[in-house]
């Protein structure tokens, strides 16, 4: 078949533009001429504050333009990395064609704690600029990278935890004539100490007498502290003030109660009963103990020691691979507590308990159990 004339010029014109769009395909850009990227920092030593962090720069990066060439287009990223990383898995944020990125004091201080720092104490963390250098056409497997110089940054970040309104002491215990041990100091121990939730917050469960009154007090046996009332709250719920001037009073009916102490909220808070099933003893029983499944069990190597109001502890030699239960009556099959863990996690109750029992470790050993019911938690310990 012959061609046209006009079609022959069509088909040399494809032809060539084809051969110029593979030869610029196959084009590798020479960043060799290309300027140097200097990164800059607004301040290389950062102290982080959660005062108003989302809103408020802690750190404002900046850096030269590369400059090469016309037909150029250069997009930026900024790269954050641990004071031992290699920027193989940065912390990377791309700024396209801008020169500068700032940080909020929350922005950075999320990033350099995921990046391993510790909150209240100071670290180093490294930053640096990519710049991809590319040009129209080209293709990405032969796009260039230029990389700044690396920058170091001191740095301490703030803890994203409530911070208590009051300092937290290292116990807590209640005194009164609205409690058993009435306004003798020291008070009668385990019953009256409270047991520790959290990092911040303290539990009891107490028979309180009615429209009596009654201190907190931070070391038994010592008055020289305590948490007391400004003025005269609602029973079930107030605001604690240290040393402040009055008693807090109970509730006009006496009875059991449960106190919750928030040392972020400055607050106590009374439910009438025993919502957490706090029991006044504890005891394990099952076939990975001396005393195997035999109930009730051998007191008092398998009766817990109560450390505080609701929390109590044992250590005994435990046979690997077989289960046990807490009892919190001894010979008496009615109630149970115990998880589905070998290590510890969640307490469970009565028929929430896993085949209606606990699983013991694997290896056979002596170990110590830590039951804290306000945490609804128990720890197993070799």
């Amino acid at each position: 078949m012959k061609l046209s004339f006009n079609k022959i010029i069509v088909f040399i014109a494809l032809v060539a533009i084809w051969s110029c769009k593979k030869d610029e395909v196959r084009a590798v850009i020479d960043t060799s001429a290309a300027s140097p990227i200097t990164l800059n920092a607004s301040s290389t030593t950062l102290v982080l504050d959660s005062a108003d962090a989302a809103n408020k720069n802690a750190v404002i990066f900046n850096w030269d333009a590369v400059q090469y060439g016309t037909d150029v287009a250069i997009v930026y990223t900024l790269q954050l990395d641990s004071l031992n990383g290699d920027f193989s898995k940065p912390v990377a944020v791309e700024v396209g064609s801008e020169l500068s990125k700032a940080y909020t004091e929350a922005n950075l201080n999320t990033i350099v704690q995921n990046l391993g720092l510790t909150p209240g104490t100071s670290g180093q963390i490294q930053a640096r600029v990519k710049a991809v250098v590319s040009q129209s056409g080209t293709a990405a497997s032969v796009v260039p990278v230029i990389y700044s110089n690396v920058l170091k940054l001191t740095v301490t970040p703030y803890s994203t935890k409530p911070q208590p309104k009051y300092p937290v002491p290292d116990g807590l215990y209640i005194v009164g004539d609205a409690t058993p041990g009435g306004w003798d100091n020291p008070v009668p121990v385990p019953s009256q100490k409270f047991t520790k939730i959290d990092d911040n917050t303290f539990g009891i469960v107490i028979e309180l007498i009615g429209g009596k009154e009654y201190l907190l007090i931070p070391k038994n046996g010592d008055w020289s502290h305590k948490y007391a009332v400004p003025d005269h709250p609602d029973p079930m719920s107030g605001n604690f003030v240290p040393d402040a001037s009055n008693n807090i009073p109970a509730p006009a009916a006496s009875g059991v109660y449960t106190i919750i102490v928030d040392f972020v909220k400055g607050t106590y808070t009374l439910t009438a009963g025993n919502p957490y099933k706090v029991p006044s003893n504890l005891y394990i029983v099952g076939d990975a103990t001396p005393g195997g499944w035999d109930n009730p069990v051998p007191v008092p190597s398998q009766q817990f020691n109560q450390i505080s109001n609701g929390e109590f502890e044992i250590t005994l030699p435990l046979t690997g691979g077989k289960s046990y239960l807490f009892l919190p009556l001894n010979g008496d099959w009615g109630h149970k507590f115990g998880g589905a863990s070998k290590t510890g996690g969640a307490l469970l109750a009565d028929n929430n308990v896993p085949s209606s029992n606990t699983p013991a470790p694997d290896a056979s050993g002596t170990y110590k159990i830590n039951v804290n019911f306000f945490a609804q938690q128990y720890t197993v310990t070799q």
